[in-house]
């Protein structure tokens, strides 16, 4: 297709870059709490006594609260836009955030802060930012949704070193005041001033026209009760449950496995750079190659993971090598499912039924960590964990596989 062309990924580019720059901000702020986590364990461990397992379960509580209200929020989305969601969702992100360093000498303070971000967390999901994304973007949707996941990848790079440095300077409760500082003073202006969707810009046509859109939704329920939506949900959680779970507790896990808490942490910070490249790369593939294949090849890279780790406890080179790769798979993992959802679903529906998908993957990422911490203070080793990872990835592969070719769905046009 010649770069000429009004509606091709050029134009594209030109037209919105900017609501991919600030649903790229979005996305990176989303996830502070995910990749500070664990740093703060050994801090809590030595200052209060709790487990892992009790430290651990603040995060499920935003995994819960979001397969709940997540279908609810994508309906949301779908109908009003997400840009005043995504504000709302990033300012309370932040307060919340500058909170938990408030947390103890009671368990229960802890588990009560992260009930009020379980509230908070549904307004940050990835469905807000890609929903806006998706719809700007038809030939070149496959890298827009990737630079935008790339979000997850600069959080990763940036938050664990700085919170690693906050606590080490600072202590563990100015540290959460520190990160949501940090991040608040980048992010805040980008959304506020950048961040829109073509539904957000419907506003501008007459009230008339815009409630007659609000009052027709598309049929959703045939599309969330199919096999093929049924399928791609369970591939998304299983790969999710893998590589969320490793990334949160990666520190804890290098540092078992004879690591130093330092070197962890900054071994730990390859994975940011990995998930980047593998991101921008299967975003380049994906609008050009099946999604399907790629999605099948990529959910099998946390399997050598997990090898290189068994084989080599406590080689710093076995475990870069295995962040690296991990990386890789957390680079395509959601860039994967929000495109297949884009491909084999319509774009009308696609904040409730991305919305419900990443409901799951972030039950997978609170519970995976919780999971594998029970794991850790039954057995005192996190082998098991790493067994475990091989069945679920080949799973997960073969249930991206026989998704089957994209079905031809009438094309929305381009807001321009």
């Amino acid at each position: 297709m010649s770069m000429r062309l009004k509606g091709d990924a050029a134009s594209e580019w030109r037209n919105h870059w900017p609501v991919v720059l600030a649903a790229t901000a979005g996305v990176a702020i989303s996830t502070i709490n995910v990749y500070s986590a664990g740093l703060f364990i050994e801090p809590f461990e030595r200052a209060f006594g709790w487990t892992r397992a009790q430290i651990s379960f603040g995060a499920v509580l935003p995994a819960i609260a979001t397969v709940i209200f997540a279908p609810l929020m994508g309906a949301a989305i779908d109908r009003i836009g997400p840009r005043r969601i995504g504000i709302i969702g990033v300012v309370a992100l932040i307060c919340l955030t500058a909170l938990l360093g408030t947390a103890g000498p009671s368990i229960w303070s802890w588990w009560a802060l992260w009930t009020l971000l379980a509230i908070i967390n549904v307004f940050i999901q990835p469905m807000v930012w890609t929903s806006a994304v998706s719809g700007f973007f038809a030939a070149g949707r496959g890298l827009a949704l990737a630079v935008t996941l790339c979000g997850s990848g600069i959080g990763s790079v940036i938050t664990p070193v700085l919170t690693y440095w906050l606590i080490e300077h600072c202590g563990w409760r100015m540290a959460f005041v520190g990160l949501a500082a940090c991040w608040g003073v980048i992010v805040v202006p980008l959304v506020a001033l950048l961040f829109t969707s073509a539904r957000d810009l419907q506003r501008a046509q007459t009230r008339s026209s815009y409630e007659q859109s609000l009052r027709a939704p598309p049929a959703s329920r045939a599309a969330l009760l199919s096999l093929r939506f049924l399928q791609l949900a369970m591939a998304g959680f299983l790969i999710a449950t893998v590589v969320v779970s490793l990334v949160v507790s990666l520190v804890p896990i290098l540092t078992w496995s004879g690591l130093g808490r330092s070197q962890a942490a900054s071994i730990a910070a390859l994975l940011g750079i990995a998930s980047i490249s593998g991101r921008l790369t299967i975003g380049f593939l994906l609008d050009r190659v099946e999604g399907r294949f790629l999605a099948a090849f990529s959910v099998c890279l946390p399997v050598f993971s997990s090898w290189l780790l068994i084989a080599s406890p406590g080689s710093a080179t076995a475990a870069s090598a295995a962040v690296l790769i991990l990386g890789l798979a957390l680079g395509a993992e959601l860039d994967l499912v929000a495109y297949l959802t884009s491909r084999y679903f319509r774009l009308e529906n696609f904040g409730l039924l991305f919305g419900t998908i990443g409901g799951l993957i972030t039950l997978a990422g609170g519970g995976g960590p919780w999971v594998i911490s029970l794991v850790y203070d039954f057995h005192h080793s996190y082998l098991p964990v790493l067994w475990a990872i091989s069945p679920m990835c080949l799973i997960s592969a073969a249930l991206f596989l026989f998704l089957g070719p994209y079905p031809k769905l009438t094309a929305q046009p381009a807001l321009e």
